[in-house]
This record gives C-alpha cells, structure tokens and sequence, in this order.
C-alpha cells in the first residue's frame, strides 16, 4: 500500500463539540482544518465531506484517495497547527448514529460451547453446535443510539445483575451494495474497529417467553451497550482481518483471548447473508462475533467500578468503566 498508514476518529475537544480526525501516532488532526489547510495549498483533490467519519463513507472510494493525499502532505509539512494529543481528547464512537448494526451471535467455537452449558440456548428442537455446513450466519440488530466511545462509563441498569461482556471486531460498511458475493465484500468495507457487544443476560432470554428465542431488545440495546472505537482504521492498513487477535480484560484479569481466524462465518460471509435480505448502506456497521470467555460461562458479571479494556490487534483500545444507573425523573 502506497502512503502513510493513518486512522479515522471522532473526538471531542473541552468545548464537547465532535469533529472528525485523521489520526498519525498521538495526535489527532482536525480534518476540517487539515483540509482548509490542504486546500489553500493549490490542491486540487476534493472531499465529499469533512463534517463527520459517517460523511467520509458515503463517497469512501473516492474520499480515501483524498485523505491519503492529506495525509502525504502533512507528513511533508508537519501537524501545525491542526493536531491535538489525544490524551486531552474525548474519543467518541468514531460513525456516529449509523443507519443499521448488524451483531453475530455465536460465531466461535467456544463461544457456543460455553453458551450450551450455561443453558442460553431455547428449550426443545436441535441446538446449533457450530457446524457451519447445516446453518447460516444468525445476525441481529442493535439500535445505533447504543453507542458509546471507547472510554465512556456504562451505566447498569437498574434491577439487573448480569452485564456481561463480549469482545469483537467491527467494521464500517463504504460502499453501498446488495446481494454482494462474499469474494467481493471486501471492496464494500472501508474499515475495522474495536467494539464490545455489552449484553444483559437478565432480560435476554424471556421467563415469560420461553418459546422465543431471544429477546435482543431487552438483552442488547440499553444505553451506551456499544463501545466502540476509539479509531476507524482504513481496510488498507489492515491486512490480515482473519488473523488477529481479540482481548478483553476485567480489572486487568483477561478473559477473553481469542483470534480472528476462528470466525465460523467469516465477515464476508456476513455481508453476503445479510445483504442478500436488504441494502446495505455506507456507514452500515457489522459487530462480527465474540470468542469464548464471557461472563455468561462462568457465570461471573460485571459490577460498578468494574472496568473493561477491550482490545483487538492494531485497531485500539478501551477502557470502559461501570457504573450503577441512577434514576432520572420522568420529563414533564
């Protein structure tokens, strides 16, 4: 790959108003004014946006040729005077109200063992043992206000005690597709990020249900269950997406330790499965499965002051910290 590798984010400064950046080593470059810069160079490339990370996608192809460009230039003139150190820098989840998130549930090996023996799995009719040849990709949606950056505290809701964690790679769909052969989804993802599938085993299967499934809604979607960032790091930069590694630690205890390459459906297979269904659209995010080593297998869970690091390889780190939810009062 020609170029200097770079990242994507969205931060926030003291003011607390978000802007995109291009990330080299420690700093954050604001990409507005990058690009102010950039212009007023006599360059001639153009970008669809500068706005947001979600406005870079809806034209990707075309505005990762101008970042790269951007990119080269400020490796050639230095970081002044558009570079912060994002240490005093808020990271928020680098897409920003994306239009679906798509998860993948039990999509390792070990992740399906352990959830067999902790018994999530519904009564009667056969169980999925992680044969890949009698089944298909089993994706769920998560609500996109669920997102939080990857330092943000995640708030326990009140009456629940079993917050459990799920380590995971993600990645931003740039491309708009649909019935996309897996061998060219590739060419529909601008890039991959670390997140953590936050799951309320509580409500996630119904007492008052039992026929159902599952009930992702109540197992899924409370506020900020979806950490997720800190950097959006381009497919170019990433090589080998089906060989890296996936962490998780609880006050420094790993319990996660998994790899990429042991997907049962890999992330194409994925985009294939879900967009055979319905259109994908650039910003459109895939959660793409957790290994083994949640709560849920030991049944250990998460309580205030806990703190979560969350890693996968060459895409970041967070730190995510719980707390108990307090009640607001309704509005008036």
């Amino acid at each position: 790959m020609n170029g200097s590798a770079f990242k994507l984010g969205t931060f926030a400064g003291p003011n607390g108003e978000p802007f995109a950046a291009i990330v080299l080593g420690d700093h954050a470059v604001d990409l507005a004014q990058a690009y102010e810069i950039y212009r007023g160079s006599a360059r001639r490339n153009a970008l669809s946006s500068t706005e947001s990370v979600l406005g870079l996608l809806q034209s990707w192809d075309a505005n990762f040729a101008v970042l790269q460009d951007i990119v080269a230039f400020l490796t050639k003139e230095g970081l002044k005077p558009a570079a912060a150190d994002l240490s005093g820098l808020r990271a928020l989840p680098p897409v920003l109200r994306p239009g679906k998130m798509f998860y993948a549930a039990q999509n390792f090996q070990e992740h399906v063992d352990e959830m067999i023996r902790a018994g999530m799995s519904p009564a009667g009719g056969p169980r999925f043992s992680g044969e890949k040849s009698t089944t298909r990709p089993y994706l769920f949606l998560k609500a996109p206000s669920c997102l939080a950056g990857a330092g943000d505290d995640i708030e326990i809701p009140l009456g629940m005690s079993k917050i459990d964690w799920e380590a995971e790679i993600a990645l931003a769909i740039g491309r708009k597709g649909k019935r996309i052969k897996a061998e060219r989804a590739l060419e529909h993802v601008a890039g991959f990020m670390t997140t953590n599938d936050v799951s309320c085993r509580d409500l996630q299967i119904r007492a008052d249900r039992p026929a159902l499934r599952s009930d992702w809604l109540g197992g899924k979607s409370h506020d900020n269950f979806a950490p997720m960032g800190p950097f959006l790091v381009p497919r170019a930069f990433v090589p080998e997406h089906m060989n890296l590694f996936i962490r998780l630690t609880v006050n420094g205890e790993v319990k996660q330790n998994g790899n990429t390459s042991q997907f049962i459906f890999s992330p194409e297979e994925q985009i294939e499965y879900a967009s055979g269904i319905l259109t994908l659209e650039p910003g459109d995010i895939f959660s793409c499965g957790t290994c083994g080593g949640v709560g849920q297998g030991t049944n250990t869970f998460l309580k205030p002051s806990d703190v979560m690091e969350t890693e996968v390889e060459g895409l970041g780190k967070m730190r995510n910290r719980l707390v108990a939810e307090t009640a607001q009062p309704a509005a008036a």
